[in-house]
């Protein structure tokens, strides 16, 4: 098992990656604090891992309040004894907050709220938990931090270009913090996914069937086929499982000299 005995803190574990990226984690061997801002997703995912035999805590999480970052490290240390991995996967898609509509989507139709809330969620929401758990790793001298951004992150999104905005800065952010931590024996990466079919992608999808010119009156299911075809040399999307593959690598002794690193999980879509 590559990760016996750890301890991993994974925000927005209650669905969709973050959920993926926990049990992938369990199945090695790590125990887990799944954070989620609804506790009855955190719940749900933590009796699956315990089911696997693992040591599991579900603590609910506004990633985009400091106390509330600042708890979940706290708890997580009292309930655990350690923390070995912190994966901050909590996010939003961006139409957050967008009624249903059939307004273009162009820049005049983002409101100032989508923004704050992507903003907020995405990109200040793993910051805020990257220096929560900060002084802990730093005193044990090792810890490794996984980022989840987006090949949105990669290239602007027509679409939504506040969500590529966020997930770009997780990047950035993660490089600059990956050399301020390197002295510490500190990993700090980010894996950016391609085209995963969650609840999140589904919402998502909705809005580009009413309002994306491309996909206008097509259903979530065409709408996906769609993007799989055009954007993904492969032909194929990734799952929830590709993700925390990924993650349990970045994770493990194995990628003890990878840091600052984006990597990209897309089929092909991207390129670094």
């Amino acid at each position: 098992m590559l990760l016996k005995d750890k301890v991993a803190v994974i925000t927005g574990g209650g669905g969709g990656l973050g959920e993926g990226i926990a049990l992938c984690m369990a199945k090695e061997g790590a125990n887990i604090v799944v954070s989620d801002l609804n506790q009855e997703l955190a719940e749900k995912t933590a009796a699956k891992i315990k089911g696997m035999g693992q040591k599991s805590l579900a603590i609910s999480t506004d990633v985009t309040k400091k106390d509330q970052c600042r708890k979940l490290i706290s708890e997580s240390l009292k309930g655990m004894g350690n923390i070995d991995i912190l994966v901050c996967g909590a996010g939003v898609g961006g139409f957050t907050h967008r009624p249903d509509s059939d307004e273009p989507l162009i820049l005049e139709n983002i409101s100032e709220k989508d923004w704050n809330t992507t903003i907020d969620v995405n990109l200040k929401g793993t910051f805020l938990c990257i220096q929560a758990i900060a002084a802990h790793f730093r005193k044990q001298k090792s810890g490794k931090i996984i980022n989840v951004s987006s090949i949105g992150g990669r290239n602007g999104l027509d679409w939504v270009p506040h969500y590529s905005a966020s997930k770009a800065g997780v990047i950035v952010l993660s490089q600059g913090i990956a050399v301020q931590l390197a002295p510490f024996g500190i990993n700090v990466n980010t894996i950016c996914p391609g085209v995963i079919r969650t609840p999140m992608w589904d919402a998502g999808a909705k809005v580009l069937g009413q309002a994306y010119p491309p996909f206008k009156g097509l259903n979530p299911d065409q709408v996906f086929q769609g993007i799989v075809e055009n954007i993904i040399p492969m032909k194929r999307p990734q799952t929830a499982e590709d993700i925390g593959q990924t993650a349990v690598f970045l994770a493990s002794e194995n990628a003890r000299e990878i840091t600052g690193q984006a990597i990209n999980v897309d089929g092909g879509a991207c390129f670094n």
